[in-house]
């Protein structure tokens, strides 16, 4: 069992040993497959977030996400619900005895039980709106406890489609803040 010190440091110098930090990634929603999307459909393949913690099998507090979602067609960016999944395992999800493509159902994942259990949290985007060329969707407050695995100070990030847009048209920058430990 972990054993928690918590006096180890002030409250002063536990605020100042923490970083806050912005990380960009950028995903390829629909990379693989051009078919629509419908709910619960894989959106996006498994991404590095370079640094997200400051030492190996360290720990962060993954405080909000902005996503920039590229337009690229005639009436502009989608602007649907979609769900972004943080884990510390970098394996590709299996499906089918093959890896996951974009538009395959979450739902019938065959991915070993261990690389599930990497998952740290996820959370939805639900909010964006089109704003012409992207459109722009926010999460704030996420407060979700992420580890990295014990050689690694990288987590990784997929996505899953909660309507019908079709994100074939362009890329999505998701900006992660991080609280880091």
């Amino acid at each position: 069992m972990a054993k928690t010190d918590i006096q180890k440091y002030t409250v002063q110098e536990k605020l100042n040993k923490m970083d806050l930090d912005l990380i960009d990634v950028t995903v390829k929603p629909d990379f693989n497959n051009g078919a629509g999307m419908g709910i619960g459909d894989f959106m996006f393949p498994i991404v590095e977030i370079p640094n997200a913690v400051s030492v190996e099998g360290g720990t962060a507090v993954l405080q909000s996400c902005c996503a920039v979602i590229a337009g690229g067609d005639a009436d502009g960016a989608d602007t649907g619900t979609f769900e972004i999944v943080v884990t510390s395992d970098s394996s590709t999800l299996q499906h089918g005895g093959g890896d996951i493509e974009t538009d395959d159902d979450m739902a019938s994942v065959t991915s070993a039980l261990s690389v599930m259990d990497g998952t740290c949290g996820f959370f939805s985007i639900s909010n964006a709106y089109d704003s012409g060329v992207v459109a722009i969707g926010f999460r704030s407050n996420i407060g979700m406890v992420c580890k990295a695995s014990a050689r690694s100070r990288s987590l990784y990030v997929y996505g899953i489609v909660q309507n019908t847009a079709d994100y074939n048209e362009g890329d999505i920058v998701l900006r992660f803040g991080f609280l880091k430990d």
